[in-house]
């Protein structure tokens, strides 16, 4: 006579971690579903409306023709890519850079805040990250994942402006360095730092960094500078925290 095993109850099976089951939709998820659901533009990604230059496209077909590049690539990126970023960016924060030990390639900017906060933050230690306000939705749930506690900290618009009546643009959100400060405990390892801010566009001025950078350096807190809207500032002068005194080893 056959037998079968019943199928198991749903709860009965194995279950994914906690951090990662409590985590809902990401807002582009989101955003794409509302926006197909009604048929409505969607302002919410950005999605582009022109193909790449001919001369990516030309690198591209080139790379994969070329029988030297069918092989593994180095986990922290090629040679020489990774000397071409250095070389970039060490003119832009006016410093030599190593490419063997200071820079390294992700998957998207997602990974790599995901492998600092890993490196980072410890399960069961209580370990903290401060985020600002409107904040990346992905922040959140990379800082569970990697067993930390994000704490809060609000942008607020200034007090000189009243949002039923005026105007309000980036610079009209600021950070109260007092109140930053407040949340720090001692448990408190890093600080989420995003310049220009996603989602309301603030390029925080050079007293706003020198001042949460005293702050970080009181508090011997790791400084993530999250700067991936770099080159969007509409003429504004975008300023990289690890440029200012004493922030190059802890940014």
């Amino acid at each position: 006579m056959a037998s079968h095993t019943p199928a198991a109850n749903p709860a009965s099976r194995p279950q994914p971690a906690p951090a990662y089951s409590s985590t809902g939709l990401d807002v582009w998820t989101m955003m794409n579903q509302v926006s197909a659901s009604v048929n409505a533009v969607n302002l919410g990604q950005g999605y582009m409306s022109f193909p790449p230059r001919d001369f990516i496209k030309r690198a591209a077909q080139e790379a994969f023709i070329e029988d030297t590049h069918n092989q593994y690539a180095p986990p922290r990126g090629r040679p020489r890519l990774l000397a071409q970023l250095a070389t970039r960016f060490a003119e832009k924060l006016r410093r030599p850079i190593d490419p063997g030990s200071e820079v390294s390639v992700h998957a998207g900017a997602n990974e790599a805040l995901l492998s600092i906060f890993t490196a980072f933050l410890e399960h069961g230690k209580n370990h903290e990250a401060i985020l600002i306000e409107p904040a990346f939705d992905q922040y959140t749930p990379n800082v569970l994942m990697a067993g930390g506690k994000p704490l809060y900290v609000p942008l607020r618009i200034s007090a000189s402006k009243d949002p039923a009546v005026d105007s309000i643009s980036s610079d009209d959100w600021k950070l109260d360095i007092d109140e930053l400060e407040a949340v720090i405990t001692a448990n408190t390892r890093i600080l989420v730092l995003n310049t220009p801010h996603n989602p309301v566009g603030k390029v925080f001025t050079r007293g706003e960094l020198e001042a949460i950078a005293a702050v970080a350096q009181r508090h011997n807190l790791l400084v993530i500078s999250d700067e991936v809207y770099e080159h969007l500032t509409y003429g504004i002068e975008h300023i990289s925290i690890a440029t200012l005194p004493g922030m190059w080893e802890r940014t």
